[in-house]
Order: structure tokens, then sequence, then C-alpha cells
């Protein structure tokens, strides 16, 4: 892919990053990974699906991290158009975005807090693997979409509580065992998927969204009970939206732990130490990485840290 097509900033800014890997990472966006599917448990068990996508000239492969995880190897174009789709079976959705919820390993009976909930991409996550049997609640703050996350809570049968509110707002007494916190970013890993999601980035969009991120982990960490584990997560590999959010956390709370992650069939990167004239705390090593020309996926970043 041309060069030419990404902001300047973004290139020189990879460039130091990723060193001899650059070319390779660049490179990537040029390309399409396979589609990716989630089944829904809560409809249809993944042995259930597989025969029924095959029978419709789907070829599916499991990916390791999870029985409810599949490639389209070869199929229809258009997976969205199946009729197990529009029954809810199944949900079309990145592999990399599939992963902090995998990592967060919320259990039935919990509670649980999902922050930035919609679509509801990885709420139906949470319900197939706490089967439907949780306390989710889930916020957002834009009516539209709430509404989409109302409209896909109806479709895939998720038990959640949708609250139409702000999270920096949100208040709870209880404690939650497990928070989600798929964080509003820059959304420059959406850029292998369409490329004009760069067209609005800028080091200053990154700086802001970092400050933003910043008292958003604090918060949602804050809300955690006692043992409590949260997972952080954005489509950007910015280290100012990723290990530097990490580390402003692990400074604001001496009882925030670091977890390292390793999941199965994942080919992940460690966090990095050292970005320009920033060195973060040792232990942001633990967050994980997903870059598109290692693992074919979106650019991903998630960190899962623990309240001990």
């Amino acid at each position: 892919m041309a060069k030419e097509r990404f902001p300047k900033e973004y290139l020189d800014k990879y460039a130091s990053i990723l060193g001899s890997d650059f070319e390779r990472f660049i490179a990537a966006f040029g390309t399409k990974p396979k589609k990716t599917i989630w089944c829904n448990s809560l409809i249809t068990t993944p042995a259930e699906l597989c025969e029924e996508l095959s029978q419709r000239g789907f070829a599916l492969s499991g990916l390791g991290f999870s029985d409810n995880a599949f490639i389209i190897d070869s199929g229809p174009e258009r997976p969205g158009q199946d009729g197990a789709f529009g029954q809810g079976k199944f949900n079309l959705q990145e592999k990399a975005s599939m992963l902090p919820v995998v990592a967060l390993g919320a259990m039935p009976g919990e509670r649980i807090l999902d922050a930035f909930a919609a679509p509801g991409n990885k709420t139906l996550q949470l319900c197939c693997l706490c089967k439907n049997n949780a306390d989710i609640t889930c916020l957002e703050r834009d009516p539209g979409r709430i509404h989409t996350l109302q409209f896909n809570a109806k479709k895939y049968g998720m038990k959640i509580d949708a609250k139409k509110l702000d999270f920096q707002k949100f208040k709870d007494n209880e404690g939650f065992d497990r928070v989600l916190l798929d964080a509003p970013c820059s959304s420059e890993g959406m850029a292998r998927k369409r490329l004009d999601a760069l067209s609005e980035w800028s080091e200053k969009k990154v700086a802001n969204m970092s400050k933003r991120q910043k008292k958003a982990i604090v918060r949602g960490f804050d809300l955690l009970k006692d043992n409590g584990t949260l997972v952080y997560s954005t489509c950007s590999l910015s280290p100012e939206e990723d290990e530097e959010v990490i580390d402003h956390l692990l400074s604001q709370r001496p009882d925030a732990k670091v977890e390292k992650t390793k999941l199965p069939g994942v080919n992940a990167s460690k966090g990095i130490l050292r970005y320009k004239e920033k060195e973060f705390d040792s232990r942001v090593e633990g967050c994980t990485r997903l870059y598109p020309h290692v693992w074919d996926c979106q650019p991903f970043f998630f960190a899962k840290v623990a309240k001990a």
C-alpha cells in the first residue's frame, strides 16, 4: 500500500516504534484478513452452527482461544446476509476484538460492568461466557448507540441492564467483580478495515483521547470489588492510549496489578516500556499488543488488571 495514503505523522510515529518491522506493519494494511465470527451459544451450540453453515457453503475453523470463535476460511462473500446471522445465531466480530472479554474471565453469578457497551459485540460475549446468568450492567450515553445496544440485546437474547448514562457520572455502592473498559479511542486500528479511519487522525486527537482514558480507567478500577478484575482495551496502538494509560493507573492506585495474559492460538506482543522521552512502569510489559503483520488481525491493545 502506498505510504502517501497515510498521514505523515502516523508514518513517523510507527517508524520510530516498530523499527525494522515498520514496512511489514504498513504493508499489512493493504491486505484484508479473513472474517471471523462469534457463535451465540445462548441460541445454538458451536457444533450446530458449524453444521448449519457448512450446508450453505461455509468452511469454518476454530480459533483456539474460545469454543465460540471461528474464522471463515471460505464461503459466501457477505456472511451477514446469511439467515443464521439474521436469527442471531452468530455475530461478525474481528478476532482481536474478541480477546478482551475472553481475558476478563467473567463467570456466572458475578456482577459485571460493561462501561462503554454499544453496539454490544463484547456484551454478547459476556452473556455467552456467563451463560446469561450474571448481573451485567451496560452503559452508553449516546441515544442512537443505546438503541443499537437494546436492539442487539433483543436479537441475541441477552439478559442485561442497559442504561443511557455517561460512565463518569455512573454511581454504584456494591462494587463489581469484573469491569470491561473497551475505551473510546482514536480508532486508528480500524484503518485496516477502511483507511479513511485515519482521515481525522492526529497526534493532538491521540493526546486528547489519552486524557479521557486516564480518567476512565481510574474510575473503572475504583468501581471494582477487592480482588476484582478490569480489562482495558483500545483499537489503537498509540502508546499514549495504551501503556501510558496503564502506567497512569499504576501510579494512582498502588493496589493495581497487571496480570499477563496468554491465550491459545494468539500471536501477541508484549507492552512497550519506553516511548520518546517516557519510560513506563516495568509491569506495563505485561500488557498485550496485537499487530496486523504478526497475527493477521486488526491493530489492538488490551491489559488485564487485578485489584489486589
